[in-house]
């Protein structure tokens, strides 16, 4: 699917005018054996040359409001134009990712999650990955029913770590799921306040980052919520207002742009889309894959990003980002299975 193989063919059609960079966490490759959200990290030096092959492709890095404001311009007009984002506000974006964006003259944006940078809220993903690590056997609790999880192995350490986040983000309410975590830390001794303050920038520290014209901050919610699972509009309307007034009083400033919690495609519903809209922001992002093109703007309440992570550290792998055939195969497969998910709903 690279430029060297078959999607070069389709490259003209496929490629768009832009792209939308979803990033989380850059940090120095780690020998560890168990690394379950390896995907939301990339290294440094993976950063560095990603920046160089896509200035190579032809690309400009600009900022998200620059992007958006490229796509509006005639077709002969329209540069293309990269863009990098990190999701939740890592204080290793200021500390390893923002060198190396300095020195290279790269903007970027970082959206905000309130009460992380509070430090008041579970980075639950993280705390189940220091849980399973540290232990033989995990329990979550959650109301009358116990989650018991092996984890002696590497490889049960794994099937834990999937098991338990599906369970998670799947089976439990939003309120059930913060209740269930919190209570596994608790009772197995890690302070989930303490590692948030040790993993997310606060508000003090957002501030001084801010001054700097190439980082821009936008909204992320309040407490990162899943908010198609939320039973109303007006519930998301008041994490993301939430988000958007702490951010208000503590920096002085209001996002335009929203990036969805999780943002894959059950995580954001046309209400979300509708809600993003009503409360003024120019644009809203999400995590589902995909370039950016002109025509991106009629749906400009859910952009597509692609993912720089530690799954898929190499080159060729951006060259398949860039032609955008993999995204055009990926939807065009997505739309046919839910189709068919259709047609068998009728039959049953």
């Amino acid at each position: 699917m690279s430029s060297s193989g078959p999607a070069r063919l389709f490259r003209a059609m496929t490629a768009g005018d832009g792209v939308i960079f979803t990033l989380h966490r850059v940090l120095p490759a780690s020998d560890r054996m168990f690394q379950p959200n390896k995907l939301l990290e990339i290294t440094p030096e993976f950063l560095r040359e990603t920046v160089g092959q896509v200035r190579d492709a032809g690309y400009e890095f600009v900022s998200l409001e620059e992007g958006l404001r490229r796509l509006e311009l005639p077709r002969a007009e329209r540069n293309k134009f990269a863009v990098l984002t990190f999701d939740d506000g890592y204080k290793d974006n200021r500390d390893v990712a923002y060198p190396i964006l300095k020195e290279l003259n790269v903007p970027f944006t970082v959206f905000v999650t309130s009460e992380y940078s509070n430090h008041n809220s579970e980075l639950w993903w993280v705390i189940l990955e220091r849980l399973i690590a540290d232990n033989d056997s995990l329990t979550i609790r959650h109301r009358s029913t116990s989650l018991v999880y092996p984890c002696a192995t590497l490889e049960e350490k794994n099937e834990a770590f999937g098991a338990a986040r599906d369970a998670l983000i799947c089976r439990l309410t939003e309120e059930e799921q913060r209740s269930a975590i919190r209570d596994a830390a608790e009772c197995y001794g890690l302070d989930w306040r303490a590692l948030c303050k040790d993993l997310i920038l606060s508000f003090e520290d957002l501030r001084e980052f801010n001054q700097d014209p190439l980082v821009t901050l936008g909204a992320h919610t309040d407490t990162h919520p899943m908010l198609a699972r939320l039973s109303s509009a007006e519930d998301m309307r008041q994490h993301i207002q939430s988000g958007l007034d702490e951010m208000k009083d503590r920096l002085g400033l209001e996002p335009v742009v929203l990036a969805y919690p999780y943002g894959f495609p059950a995580a954001v519903d046309e209400r979300c889309e509708a809600v993003a809209e009503e409360m003024g922001f120019v644009a809203a992002v999400t995590t589902q894959p995909g370039t950016l093109r002109a025509g991106s703007l009629k749906r400009r309440f859910h952009l597509p990003r692609v993912s720089l992570n530690g799954m898929h550290q190499n080159q060729r792998m951006v060259d398949v980002y860039l032609t955008g055939a993999a995204f055009v195969a990926y939807h065009a497969a997505r739309r046919i299975r839910n189709a068919l998910r259709g047609v068998m709903k009728q039959k049953a």
